[in-house]
């Protein structure tokens, strides 16, 4: 009596039932996940399969959606920018203040470097020096940001009136210079004065700074002064609006 063997019958049709889920997987759309039983006593194989409905790969769709981020942080960034300058357009257009007016300005606390700290006689005296050049003009108006009136309730706090802002800093240096004597290049101790002023009306960001000798550090501070004044004055003064 013969026996017929059904096992190559059984792979077959078990081939053609992966072939039709394939098929459905792909006209409906989605993901799906096909798991396979082996008939050769191997266990079983996970078949998966992802595709959305057009057939593009779930990386295609990730890659869309990132793009999408980058393309809305790009027309956020846009109308900030474009808010910026109608703000500057509509500020430019304003009143100015008239020449006598004054002028409000932030001046940051000074910043020293630790040699400078080392050789200034008593704390503060550099920058007490410094404000005291501001003091005596007529039309520069330094004022105090606000300092401590978070705590006080007051509704003003983290509000500025400043027109300009000047952040200032003092080092003590050695530089190279040509002695007045002999001509020759020589070392000095010198002390160096920097500032960075600013203002969002006009919009203006501009540095100065002052050299001379350690020894002088008074003079050279009124010559630095004196420099920041005259882009106040007249880099910055004829643009500010009215108040």
């Amino acid at each position: 009596m013969s026996v017929t063997s059904n096992r190559p019958k059984y792979l077959l049709i078990s081939g053609s039932l992966v072939m039709v889920c394939l098929a459905l997987t792909a006209c409906t759309g989605g993901s799906s996940t096909l798991k396979v039983n082996r008939a050769d006593g191997q266990g079983s194989k996970v078949v998966q399969h992802e595709a959305d409905q057009d057939g593009q790969s779930t990386n295609q769709s990730a890659q869309d959606s990132k793009a999408k981020r980058q393309q809305s942080a790009q027309e956020m960034a846009e109308q900030l920018k474009a808010k910026k300058a109608e703000q500057l357009d509509i500020s430019s257009r304003a009143p100015k203040r008239k020449s006598n007016a004054p002028i409000y300005v932030n001046l940051a606390p000074l910043v020293l470097d630790d040699k400078m700290r080392q050789a200034e006689k008593s704390k503060g005296a550099v920058e007490q020096q410094i404000r005291s050049e501001f003091n005596a003009d007529p039309i520069i108006k330094l004022i105090e940001e606000n300092r401590g009136s978070s705590d006080k309730g007051d509704l003003r706090a983290g509000f500025s009136i400043a027109d300009v802002e000047v952040v200032p800093k003092v080092s003590i240096k050695d530089v190279y210079v040509l002695q007045p004597k002999t001509g020759k290049p020589g070392k000095m101790v010198a002390v160096v004065f920097e500032a960075t002023i600013t203002s969002e009306v006009p919009p203006v960001t501009s540095t100065v700074s002052e050299t001379g000798h350690v020894l002088e550090n008074v003079e050279v501070s009124k010559r630095f002064v004196t420099q920041i004044k005259e882009v106040i004055l007249e880099k910055i003064g004829p643009g500010i609006p009215a108040h």
